[in-house]
Formats: structure tokens, sequence, C-alpha cells
């Protein structure tokens, strides 16, 4: 099966596009209807449109899985060709949070890794450590798996102590059980500056951190709390503050200057 095999791995590839582009910004591709009309072909327009203009500021596009699926079989082609026309040396994830049982997961493992291509996906922790071994055997692909998100309603489950710790942090721990081929990562939200604090100090792996723009997640923040020397450790994830700019162009850049800004005042204190 195509990634089980060693081959070049995700993080590392996301490092090197980091690099080249000297950015840590993450591109979301979640197309409202209500807002760019055509259905699912101008949305595939729209995108494309971003994905050009946006390619020299971005270390890795994400689509959301939703914002395709609700145009139906047109959206899921027009997902396969937004996944194949964007370039290269930029990894894409695909944000579909994922989590069932082990056989079901083999089934989006393999549509996620195999039929469609994708470089990384977010998965639910919910069902365990056998759920999302079937994502993390596929060695060169990335896994970044929920852990205190970016909504208000995160504090409902996510905050409830178990044992004498939050949910959040049990989640670090099953994250690093399931890491040993350095293929997983942990989203945790911008919105929460003070849990992203407490999650980065319990482990090193990396972060997927979305909440800044429309979410209102304080930018510096977020940076201040998730970063540890590792580009991969803060993966800075703005969807709508883009998509939706009068200038898709000067806002990534903006983000990324912003997003480097904060990474240096770091190393500089």
């Amino acid at each position: 099966m195509t990634g089980l095999s060693a081959g070049p791995g995700y993080f590392g590839r996301l490092r090197e596009a980091m690099v080249a582009n000297r950015s840590l910004l993450c591109v979301g591709l979640d197309p409202d209807p209500d807002r760019i009309p055509g259905g699912a072909a101008g949305a595939l327009r729209h995108c494309l449109a971003v994905v050009e203009v946006t390619s020299e500021h971005a270390c890795c596009f994400k689509p959301n899985a939703a914002f395709w699926e609700q145009y139906g079989a047109d959206g899921w082609k027009a997902l396969g060709e937004l996944r194949q026309a964007i370039p290269a040396e930029i990894p894409v994830l695909l944000d579909a949070k994922r989590g069932d049982i082990g056989s079901t997961m083999r089934a989006y493992a393999r549509a996620v890794f195999e039929t469609l291509g994708f470089d990384a996906v977010t998965a639910s922790p919910y069902l365990g450590a056998d759920s999302l071994r079937e994502l993390t055997r596929y060695s060169t692909k990335g896994v970044y798996v929920l852990c205190r998100t970016s909504n208000p309603g995160a504090r409902d489950l996510q905050h409830l102590i178990a044992g004498d710790r939050p949910l959040y942090l049990h989640v670090v721990r099953l994250a690093e059980e399931v890491a040993q081929a350095g293929n997983v990562a942990l989203v945790v939200g911008a919105t929460a500056p003070e849990e992203l604090a407490e999650v980065r100090a319990a482990t090193d792996l990396p972060f997927l951190v979305p909440g800044v723009g429309a979410q209102g997640g304080d930018l510096e923040a977020a940076v201040r709390a998730a970063w540890n020397g590792d580009q991969a450790s803060c993966l800075v994830s703005v969807s709508r503050a883009i998509l939706y700019a009068d200038d898709p162009t000067a806002a990534a850049a903006d983000l990324k200057v912003a997003i480097n800004s904060a990474v240096a005042a770091l190393a500089g204190r």
C-alpha cells in the first residue's frame, strides 16, 4: 500500500517547505457556497486562484473535507482536482477529523492517503489507539490528532478531569503512544493560549494551531505558547481571513510576516 513503506516523511517535507518559503502559514481552503457562486466548479476556480497567489507565502494547504462534500459528487471530484493542482513541494493536509473503529479507519486511511493522495489528515482520538494506528501505520503520512480545539464547546468534554488531568492532556499521552513512526502531531487552538502553553509543556510533538483570523485567536500569544524551536512545532492555520480577502496575496504575506515576527521576538528574548 502507498505510504506504508519507508520514504520521505510528511514532517520532513513540511519543514523543507517552511524553510524554502520562510513561512509557518497553513492556508485553509474551505469554500462556502453562500460566498462563492458556481457550485463545485466555482469553488474549485476560487480556491485554485488562491493557491496560485499564496503559494510563495504558505508552507501547507488545508482543504476541509466537509466544505467539498457539501457539493456532492462534484465536490469530491473538485477536491481531487484541487489536491493534484497544488505545487508538489507544498504538503497538503486534509482536515477530515476522521475517527471510527479499526475496519472503518482502514477504509478512511486508504481513501485519504491512497485514493486522494493527501499528505496528512486530522483525526479524532475518541476511539483510542487502535483507531489512530490505522492512520499512523502510513509512516510517510502525517496525522494531526485533535487535542484542545479552538471552538467554544471544547470545554464541554475536553476539559473534564480524568484522574488528576483534563482530558486533553490524556490525548497528549495517547498521541505520543501512537507516534512511533514520528508522524503524529496535535491540533491545539489559538483561541486558548493558556491551554496551548500547558500542552506544549507536556510534549514536543508538532502542533497545528487553528483559530487565528475569523475565530479571533491571538496570533502572538499562540506562537509564544506553541513554538519550541522546531519549525513544525507551530503550523498556524488561517482560512477565511485569506480565502475571502480582497487581496489574498497581501493577506497571506502579512500573516506570514506577523508569524515570523512573533517567532523572531521569541528568539531574541
